[in-house]
């Protein structure tokens, strides 16, 4: 399981949108069991559809981490119009089976994150554990995130159905849910499709987040 906080999700979504329509990469680096520092690197490709890291950089974010106390944790890069999955090239790349591999995608207006685990070439999902600044006593756990902040209704739903549709049947997906329609009809129209709302929170910021179990 890869734990996160929640602020570092969001400097990877804005790294990612900030380089589109190229791919971002950087590293992830962890203490005490939680990823807490997001290290943007440069894509020297410069591609749209692959990256490799300035070596320069690389040397000087290892140096940076062991004299903070943090260990690198794992490799992130964004995919500007495809999907949270690794590529061809992405696999033939993961050269440390020990480093998680996360992949946000952005072909959606509402980012889509997932973590993976490479090794010989075979790849497997790896569960998120987002944790929130805010609050490090409340975590929020889930197979598949997605952030719907300004999210309307009914494109809210028609993401959240659209994120069900590519997951296995009891994958939990995390949502975050504006406060009014969103969070008054969401719930309610996942309910009535047969799955299971696991927790429901308001944050601080006055919106929801949602724990729910794909039937």
């Amino acid at each position: 399981m890869l734990r996160v906080k929640q602020e570092i999700i969001d400097e990877i979504v804005e790294h990612g949108r900030s380089e589109a329509p190229l791919e971002a990469c950087g590293y992830l680096a962890e203490k005490d069991g939680v990823v807490c520092k997001c290290i943007a690197m440069k894509n020297i490709d410069a591609s749209p559809v692959h990256y490799s890291m300035d070596p320069a950089q690389q040397f000087g974010a290892i140096r940076s981490c062991r004299a903070e106390g943090l260990a690198i944790r794992a490799v992130y890069h964004s995919h500007p119009e495809t999907a949270a999955h690794p590529s061809a090239e992405d696999i033939k790349l993961a050269y440390d089976p020990a480093l998680s591999y996360v992949i946000v995608s952005l072909e959606e207006s509402s980012p889509t994150i997932n973590s993976f685990i490479i090794k010989n070439d075979k790849v497997s999902s790896e569960q998120i554990e987002i944790i929130r600044a805010e609050k490090m006593t409340t975590t929020i756990t889930a197979d598949v995130f997605q952030n719907l902040r300004g999210i309307g209704c009914p494109m809210n739903l028609v993401k959240t159905k659209v994120a069900f549709s590519k997951m296995q049947s009891g994958q939990i997906l995390g949502l975050i849910l504006d406060n009014g329609p969103p969070i008054n009809n969401v719930p309610r129209s996942v309910i009535r499709e047969g799955h299971e709302v696991l927790s429901q929170e308001q944050l601080d910021d006055g919106a929801w987040s949602l724990l729910i179990r794909k039937a």
